[in-house]
């Protein structure tokens, strides 16, 4: 009897103490557990603001930063004049790097070709004049231009040449700015690439408006500036695509708006009248007179103090629109 109670308490010795080393490692685990989870939980926050300072680094803009010790608003060239040697103007492009916007002129022909650029305050361009164009294929009709738009590089324009081997090209700015031209070899035999580096000047605000945007019959204006603000015209030039008539006068002024204020209206059916009536100089006035224009229209031009006076003789029932560009700084006449 005593032997099978002191087996009995031996038994229950034995299983209790399973039992409290059970519950003990079940105790030591959780507590291991949880620690682990907190561990996780905690870097969990860390790891999430590191990833919101990445994106807010991200997503600030960074200042320009870049090197333009080589840039320059001079005069610049590249390339030799060779009389014999002839170029083809394949393409034109054009892209943003950063701080500057490049444009590349892709020619071909059997030496680097010469090609000047120039910055010209009164319109507020920089005018790339290309030498021995014998082919322009730049897809820019004359008078016709690429938008650019690009932190204060607006546009870039086909110039109207007075030689037929000659390109010329302006790339308007909001205001003035540096620039860099180079040149390099192409991929390929008698290819060059002619590279023009432009410092984004900035954007720029013009008060004004900038005329109409529909053709009509009715009056149109623009109110710009007269000659107490040095309003002037400094040349002409016109061209005709798809039944209409181009006429653009280069203007210039003192301050912030280059335009001209001037005014167009029919005077009886067949005579479209454009009247600046308020300019310094005008350069082109005398040298329009009775000039015979495509479309089989004419000109007729007077000038009385201040005032000039274009009269375009169209046929009954034409159309006109009257705008303005800014760099380069035009006023244009369009007529169908």
């Amino acid at each position: 009897m005593k032997k099978s109670v002191i087996y009995f308490i031996l038994i229950l010795a034995v299983i209790g103490g399973l039992v409290a080393y059970i519950i003990s490692r079940n105790k030591a685990e959780e507590g291991k557990t949880t620690d682990t989870t907190q561990v996780q939980e905690g870097e969990k926050p860390e790891k999430v603001k590191e990833d919101k300072q990445v994106k807010e680094k991200e997503e600030v803009k960074k200042p320009d930063t870049g090197d333009y010790s080589s840039f320059s608003s001079n005069k610049q060239e590249v390339g030799t004049f060779v009389e014999d040697d002839k170029f083809t103007l394949k393409s034109i492009t054009d892209s943003s790097k950063g701080g500057y916007h490049e444009f590349v002129f892709n020619l071909e022909g059997p030496s680097e070709p010469k090609v000047v650029a120039r910055y010209d305050a009164n319109a507020n361009v920089i005018k790339v004049e290309l030498f021995n164009i014998e082919k322009d294929n730049s897809g820019i009709p004359y008078q016709g231009e690429r938008s650019i738009n690009k932190d204060g590089i607006l546009r870039l324009y086909r110039n109207v040449s007075g030689s037929q081997e000659k390109s010329f090209y302006d790339i308007g700015l909001s205001q003035s700015t540096v620039f860099k031209l180079d040149s390099t070899s192409g991929s390929e035999d008698d290819t060059w690439k002619v590279l023009l580096y432009v410092k984004y000047p900035g954007e720029k605000e013009i008060e004004g408006n900038l005329g109409s945007s529909e053709f009509s019959k009715d009056d149109q204006s623009i109110t710009g500036v007269g000659a107490d603000k040095g309003a002037s015209i400094n040349s002409y030039a016109y061209s005709t695509a798809g039944g209409v008539l181009k006429f653009t006068f280069d203007v210039s002024a003192s301050g912030d708006n280059p335009i001209p204020t001037v005014n167009a209206k029919y005077d009886g059916t067949e005579k479209v009248v454009l009247t600046f009536d308020s300019l310094k100089i005008d350069r082109a006035v005398k040298a329009c007179e009775g000039i015979s224009l495509p479309l089989g229209m004419a000109l007729n031009t007077g000038r009385n103090g201040e005032k000039s006076v274009y009269t375009f003789y169209v046929k009954d029932g034409a159309e006109f629109k009257l705008s303005a560009s800014l760099s380069p700084n035009q006023v244009i006449l369009e007529i169908k």
